[in-house]
């Protein structure tokens, strides 16, 4: 098999599975009236179903000290990806969020965008505070958009799934 025609069988085979595991998960709820379709670029460069959800938070009812921590977690998180990969991520347990912050902290060190201990407590005590009022708190209304984005997501894994077989040459050839 030629290196092009292995990548795409791979592509598939994933892209397959995936769809495949988030078909069989039983019924989905209907879609969320609140939730908003992500740009075209923002569904082009989603890599998690998360990307495709709201990149904001209604902080106005947080206590003040979490207000300033969200335009840090903005400030900061948004540097590499859309501050909706946090925001609509399942974890919840700060513990979780310490592990995931670790990875990033090295990433921005190599790419010489250091996050300070005091950024990254601030960060860390947004999201674990978002994560109780918005997650745990109401969970069930979390619960709804998550099932959302993932059938978004897989409709757009399905799209980039038909785009790439189509572009692909027949095989055999």
């Amino acid at each position: 098999m030629r290196p092009r025609t292995l990548a795409l069988a791979a592509v598939l085979l994933a892209g397959g599975c995936a769809a495949w595991r988030y078909k069989s998960g039983g019924p989905v709820p209907p879609p969320s009236p609140a939730l908003a379709q992500a740009t075209p670029e923002r569904r082009a460069a989603a890599l998690f179903y998360s990307d495709l959800g709201p990149d904001a938070v209604d902080v106005s009812a947080y206590p003040p000290a979490r207000r300033r921590d969200y335009e840090v977690f903005l400030r900061v998180c948004s540097r590499c990806h859309t501050p909706a990969r946090a925001i609509n991520a399942p974890y919840v347990d700060r513990a979780w969020w310490e592990f995931y912050t670790a990875r990033m902290r090295v990433r921005a060190r190599f790419h010489g965008d250091g996050l300070s201990k005091k950024d990254l407590r601030s960060v860390l005590d947004f999201l674990e505070h978002d994560s109780n009022e918005r997650k745990i708190a109401r969970a069930a209304e979390f619960e709804a958009v998550k099932s959302e984005l993932k059938r978004r997501f897989e409709d757009e894994l399905d799209e980039r799934m038909e785009k790439l077989q189509r572009s692909a040459p027949p095989l055999g050839r």
